[in-house]
């Protein structure tokens, strides 16, 4: 019976993860309803699956693999089963990862992570591998490289949630859905398609005002600078400049305020891009030991850093932009949305800093969502409690006034750089037009 951890993970454990991190950072029949344990049993393997290393064997998490339809390829999917007694009912969390995905294992499964170490006993942990730069969404087209159009949303919320039924008792209903970056507002997205699914959604530094000159030009360009996918523009989500394409459907801020309010728990989380107190520690603890073990190294080691201090602040403070963008938005329609701000940059390091908080608040909301009341407006001090249902329309006077109110530590120069970068990009929008009509649809 494993105990759930009541502390955080220790400071050696940590610093011996930073490395990783700043790598990580740069680099059945489906049966709907909750599913009641009759063989959980963490211990035993389920067909298809593997024990990829000593440490996930002691930790219960298997490594299962299978030809996914939705996807089109073989999927792997790492799962920690819960170690409830038969008859009680299962929940899951489902995890995604960022553009740092490999097809071989989650990031969430990873110690620096904190999830399985801190996310209670009773939950199924669900860690998806795979999809770099791929979005976790359904795609109109094959991303380059790959031989049909991956339907991730389809997968995440249709085929896993079946094969955990059949072969980890999980339910169907009263899930959790965790993005990080990349998939941070994919996760949202799929909550609010999916509903019945999922129960509550929780995101880590993502962008979320996606249908706009801005959004079309940076998600295109970082798949293609970060996972050689070359046709996101018009393959994912169509052209955006033509009729029936899906990118106001994928902006979590459009869906946010012109719906109406939804009924699950969603938890939006930012760093500042500035470097956290455990950053700093695990960065002079790296220097420490090559100067002491490798000191020849160090010339290499002080450009990596420096080069993942700045891509990692840029990414996050662009994150950090995008959450308080959303805040202003969600705030003015009186939408009970949470969020939270603290230091840190673009990295593992920095969003599993709070993992045994974090984890804490998405059972909590688990816990009252089965018990059938909601969470969803237990509100930061920041943000407005009321919910009405529709959202009522954003007004320009009450985005302004809620901007004004939010947080504003985001660094003055990379605030300026991004002003110059946005006044920039918006002087271009007209001119697009002529590209995205000759791009392919």
């Amino acid at each position: 019976m494993r105990r759930h951890a009541t502390t955080k993970r220790s400071t050696s454990r940590r610093v011996a993860a930073a490395v990783l991190a700043v790598c990580l950072a740069s680099s059945g029949a489906a049966v709907v309803g909750a599913g009641a344990a009759h063989a959980v049993d963490p211990d035993r393997l389920r067909p298809g699956c593997v024990w990829r290393t000593a440490e996930d064997q002691a930790n219960h998490v298997q490594t299962c693999s299978w030809h996914s339809e939705s996807l089109g390829r073989e999927v792997t999917v790492q799962v920690r089963p819960s170690d409830q007694q038969p008859g009680q009912t299962e929940r899951g969390v489902y995890f995604l990862d960022g553009l740092g995905s490999t097809p071989a294992y989650s990031s969430w499964s990873l110690p620096i992570a904190g999830a399985v170490e801190n996310y209670s006993p009773a939950d199924n942990l669900v860690m998806p591998t795979g999809g770099s730069g791929e979005w976790m969404t359904n795609w109109r087209t094959a991303p380059t490289g790959a031989a049909s159009a991956p339907q991730w949303e389809t997968f995440l919320s249709s085929e896993l949630p079946s094969y955990l039924y059949s072969n980890f008792d999980v339910g169907q209903r009263n899930n959790a859905i965790v993005g990080v970056s990349m998939s941070a507002a994919p996760a949202i997205i799929t909550g609010l398609d999916h509903p019945e699914t999922f129960s509550v959604m929780r995101a880590y530094s993502g962008y979320y005002e996606t249908d706009n000159p801005l959004g079309w030009l940076a998600i295109p360009l970082i798949q293609i600078s970060r996972s050689g996918i070359t046709n996101g523009l018009w393959g994912m989500w169509g052209n955006p400049l033509s009729p029936g394409n899906n990118w106001a459907h994928n902006s979590v801020a459009r869906r946010l305020v012109t719906e109406p309010t939804p009924p699950q728990t969603i938890i939006v989380s930012t760093g500042n891009g500035t470097l956290s107190p455990a950053e700093i520690d695990a960065q002079n603890a790296a220097m420490a030991t090559i100067w002491r073990e490798h000191p020849e190294q160090l010339p290499a080691f002080l450009l990596s850093s420096a080069d993942g201090v700045i891509v990692g602040g840029a990414l996050e403070s662009a994150a950090f932009g995008s959450t308080l963008l959303l805040q202003a938005a969600t705030t003015a329609v009186g939408l009970p949305v949470r969020y939270r701000y603290s230091s840190g940059g673009h990295n593992w390091l920095a969003w599993g800093d709070d993992a045994h908080a974090d984890a804490q608040e998405v059972d909590a909301a688990l816990d009252a969502a089965a018990a059938g009341t909601s969470t969803a407006s237990t509100q930061s001090p920041s943000v407005a409690p009321t919910s009405p249902t529709p959202a009522s329309p954003v007004s320009p006077t009450n985005v302004e006034r809620e901007l004004s109110s939010l947080p504003t530590t985001l660094p003055a120069p990379v605030r300026d750089a991004v002003d110059t970068a946005a006044t920039a990009i918006g002087s271009l929008a007209p001119h697009l037009a002529p590209a995205f009509t000759s791009a392919h649809r």
